[in-house]
């Protein structure tokens, strides 16, 4: 994301509010943020406002630890560490993915200072250091003595 890079970042629509807080997202609010989703590269307006988005890089990251370590039901935990700990913000309703082959958000600009920042979670680790968590996460998982109940299969749910 160099600064030589251009790209007509757009304005929020009429009407438009975040979906977490439902507040307006206006240009004269200056809460207005684009994502950028990878490997397409298309720019979206994401669907929370600033403070939103703010909250989620600070403390998306810390909560999935915590989540993990804490949470009693293995279903749960076999879900989240199924693809290992997060390093971008995520959300799929408030950054719904460009093309259905995009894996993550990789950039974010902010209308009130017009800039393009990384979209990496604050404590995000990747490489070998998220190998390493990941493999210290799993140890959370009890594989044997599985519960009644504790499937992932939702199909299940019916009986």
């Amino acid at each position: 994301m160099s600064e030589s890079q251009e790209y007509p970042h757009g304005k929020p629509t009429d009407g438009m509010c975040c979906l977490c807080t439902y507040e307006d997202i206006t240009e004269e609010d200056q809460n207005y943020v684009e994502f950028q989703s990878y490997p397409s590269m298309k720019w979206k307006p994401a669907q929370f406002e600033l403070c939103v988005v703010k909250e989620l890089l600070e403390t998306q990251f810390t909560q999935y630890i915590e989540k993990v370590k804490t949470t009693d039901c293995q279903a749960t935990l076999r879900r989240m560490l199924k693809d290992g700990p997060p390093i971008y913000i995520s959300d799929k309703h408030g950054f719904e993915l460009a093309e259905e082959s995009d894996t993550h958000v990789c950039a974010l600009w902010f209308a009130v200072d017009g800039k393009e920042r990384s979209a990496k979670l604050k404590g995000a680790v990747d490489g070998e250091e998220r190998e390493s968590l990941w493999k210290e996460l799993n140890a959370f998982l009890i594989e044997e003595g599985k519960e009644e109940g504790d499937d992932d299969d939702e199909n299940d749910a019916s009986s």
